[in-house]
């Protein structure tokens, strides 16, 4: 197991930032994933863990040595690569027994250790196969053994699964998280699926730019977004623009408008004019008008089956579009289209951001003790 230490790290391509002052830590057999969209610095910086790469500014720590100037093959690390990168001339034995000679292994022991690794991916019984002939979660099997047979400190993985079908990704994600937490080794992954970074996860880095946007949990970075950006690449979020009506700055009591309505939150400071509520889609009610519940009144303009869910879209008086999901339930209860209906948007679940997008407003209380529970 490693800690990896980034201290105030920076990597420059040409005047471009590819990695921008990252200064975080990530600790001994935790599984941590890079998470951003293409070219947001998540496998530079990968890369850069991984020694190919020479960062301009800033150190790398691992445990206690500083690795800057290490080369690679004595960094201690396992990769797997996205295209798999194993030998097609070699058999799955010998491809995954490639680092252990490398490393002048004893014969018996690098039987015993291959052995070992092969069948934690299940892929004992081809151990004298030849990968170009298997498919591509087995090759990718055969690439994860490799990395795992030489016992490294740290283990990277670049896009692991994205060349797969997406019922093998669901698939492999599992085995991989169950293997790393068996062999309890530090892992960086990178990925730009967020259903991916959300299911293997103990901690996410979202990255953007170059720049880390917010580093938490899973169910935390879900949940409380620290940005715009954060919200609306996690999953699906609302964003709606209201005006700022009232405001106490005693008690932080505001009200927003929507749709001709006064809706009651609770704010960290005042704003000048308005600020953006941030709701996901199932977190919002749907009620019959006459229940006497909700805040507005809309009319749904879309139905869309989704076989697990139900996505609709509804409109209130004011043309502002909202977005909501429920479970599927018997087809004769579902919603029809223009059909009025009461909503609860669920305030103290939406995260409020300045005008901006970049300073979470809304009262921090549930965000702190989920922290907390999580620390």
């Amino acid at each position: 197991m490693q800690t990896v230490r980034f201290d105030h790290v920076t990597k420059y391509f040409g005047t471009t930032k590819a990695v921008n002052d990252v200064h975080f830590t990530i600790e001994s057999g935790e599984f941590f994933t890079l998470l951003g969209p293409s070219g947001c610095g998540k496998t530079t910086l990968l890369r850069t863990i991984a020694g190919f790469y020479q960062q301009e500014e800033g150190d790398i720590w691992f445990g206690n040595q500083k690795i800057n100037t290490v080369p690679t093959y004595k960094r201690n690390i396992g990769m797997v690569f996205q295209n798999y990168a194993i030998f097609p001339h070699l058999t799955v034995f010998d491809n995954v027994a490639y680092g252990l000679r490398a490393r002048k292994v004893d014969k018996k022991e690098i039987e015993r250790r291959v052995m070992e690794a092969l069948e934690m991916v299940e892929l004992g019984h081809l151990r004298d196969r030849i990968p170009s002939n298997m498919s591509g979660g087995q090759q990718q099997r055969i690439a994860l053994a490799r990395a795992i047979v030489i016992r490294p400190g740290l283990l990277l993985m670049d896009e692991p699964l994205s060349n797969l079908d997406a019922k093998l990704r669901i698939k492999m994600r599992s085995d991989i998280r169950m293997l790393q937490k068996e062999l309890n080794i530090t892992t960086v992954y990178v990925t730009h699926d967020q259903e991916e970074a959300l299911a293997v996860s103990d901690r996410i880095a979202v990255m953007s730019d170059g720049i880390i946007q917010q580093i938490d949990t899973p169910q935390n970075i879900y949940s409380f977004p620290e940005n715009r950006f954060v919200a609306n690449f996690i999953g699906t979020s609302n964003f709606i623009e209201a005006p700022v009506s009232q405001y106490d700055k005693a008690s932080g009591q505001a009200a927003l408008r929507l749709a001709g309505t006064d809706l009651p939150v609770t704010l960290k400071r005042g704003v000048p004019s308005s600020v953006i509520i941030s709701m996901r889609p199932e977190r919002i009610g749907l009620y019959d008008v006459q229940s006497g519940q909700g805040q507005l009144v809309g009319e749904i303009s879309d139905v869309t089956f989704l076989g697990e869910k139900v996505s609709y879209s509804i409109k209130l008086k004011d043309g502002t579009i909202i977005h909501a999901q429920e479970h599927s339930i018997e087809p004769g209860d579902l919603k029809q289209l223009h059909q009025k209906v009461a909503v609860d948007l669920n305030l103290k679940k939406a995260v409020i951001f300045d005008s901006t997008g970049q300073e979470v407003l809304s009262g921090g209380a549930n965000r702190d003790n989920a922290r907390a529970g999580s620390a």
